[in-house]
């Protein structure tokens, strides 16, 4: 056997000899490593997953709604044909647009009884839709101003809760829809698809509710900057209802990447909480390792007057020190491991998806879990190996 297989054996003997002392010392290295990982975890996953969905401008684009604390909100009112206007007067910096309809309460009616679903307006399924049921709508449906929609998985609980609703019809107002799909609002947080909803064209929308809109979704041409898109998004919406009427245009990809900064901000700002949590219990380590050294002094005189030298008694105290701090972090580790586990589904319900780093977050436990031990182990470690043998003998 290896000297180092004998330290080793030797510290887990003396580890095991203390149990309920060794076991109290474990606590917070098991709560500091667990709370860091599961924090550092979700925010880093949390914050891909936006980082992720900003990567595709056509899911995110930008937004115009009136800007309702201007002195005459009406004056700025949106309808449906100022969207054909809005990209013609925008000098080619805007490359598409259509009608937003945010989500009205509405009446549908499904054998005689009624109900009042969110109803939207868009150009297509959106990207984050998980369609659990039939197809998306796609820009067939928007051309031909189709009478179809998708209903979410919470609409269908509620108009079809024992049947399959693809290809069922629904009346929505004068007009009479056929159920094309069934979503999941995953990913709600980059979509307007929250709960009990009902997508429809932003076309056939129109035709239900052809007063005014709620605003303008629309994505910029290649190769333009966002001051340049935005200038030219306001420049056209004073075109259109003169310099009076007050509009506010916003950039969601900017907007989410903020988002995305004060999230990874945040979960590097509690894991350092955590780190101090991990010192807490680095000082715990070396307490314990201190009443070791004492309880232990005659043992050391032996050890020197036998021949073990200072190096040896020291590495034998900073293997158990390390050997601790090592379990108390793959306690830790499995703890915060679960958490972000059973967390992770809500972060994907928000940003579509939320992919954890985990080599980097595990590497990171590592670091510190033997950091510690190493760290909070050498003073007492060094303490022992100083001890004089006479003086240790005649303790």
């Amino acid at each position: 056997m290896s000297v180092l297989a004998a330290y080793i054996e030797e510290a887990l003997a003396s580890l095991w000899r203390n149990r309920l002392r060794s076991a109290l010392s474990l606590l917070g290295t098991i709560i500091g490593i667990a709370s860091t990982i599961a924090v550092l975890g979700l925010s880093q996953a949390g914050s891909r997953g936006l980082e992720a969905s900003l990567g595709n401008a056509d899911s995110v684009g930008w937004v115009v709604f009136v800007d309702r604390s201007s002195d005459n909100p009406l004056a700025a009112t949106l309808y449906y044909r100022d969207v054909a206007r809005f990209v013609a007067r925008s000098n080619g910096a805007i490359a598409s647009a259509y009608a937003g309809y945010f989500g009205r309460p509405f009446p549908v009616n499904v054998g005689g009884k009624t109900h009042y679903p969110q109803l939207h307006g868009t150009d297509k399924g959106d990207d984050a839709m998980v369609t659990l049921e039939g197809r998306k709508l796609d820009h067939n449906d928007v051309l031909a101003s189709a009478n179809v929609a998708m209903i979410s998985k919470e609409a269908r609980k509620i108009l079809f809760p024992h049947e399959d609703p693809v290809g069922r019809s629904i009346s929505v107002g004068n007009a009479r829809l056929r159920i094309v799909g069934v979503f999941d609002a995953t990913g709600s947080l980059l979509s307007s698809a929250v709960g009990d909803a009902i997508y429809v064209p932003y076309t056939t929308m129109h035709r239900i509710a052809p007063g005014p809109i709620d605003g303008i979704f629309f994505y910029a041409a290649p190769g333009t900057t966002s001051a340049q898109v935005s200038a030219a998004a306001s420049a056209a919406l004073k075109s259109i209802h003169g310099p009076h009427a007050k509009y506010t245009i916003q950039d969601q990809a900017k907007s989410l990447g903020i988002f995305s900064h004060v999230l990874g901000g945040i979960g590097i700002g509690i894991t350092l909480i955590g780190g101090i949590a991990l010192c807490v219990a680095g000082i715990g380590i070396m307490n314990i390792m201190l009443v070791s050294v004492n309880e232990r002094t005659r043992e050391i005189g032996i050890r020197k007057s036998i021949g073990a030298s200072s190096g040896d008694i020291s590495l034998q105290f900073l293997i158990e020190a390390t050997i601790l701090s090592a379990i108390g972090g793959a306690i830790g580790t499995i703890f915060g491991v679960a958490i972000v586990l059973a967390l992770q589904g809500s972060i994907v319900h928000f940003v579509g998806s939320a992919p954890v780093p985990w080599a980097l977050v595990l590497s990171i436990a590592a670091f510190f879990t033997i950091g510690i031990g190493i760290g909070f182990g050498a003073y007492p470690a060094i303490r022992a190996g100083k001890l004089d043998p006479v003086v240790a003998l005649r303790s």
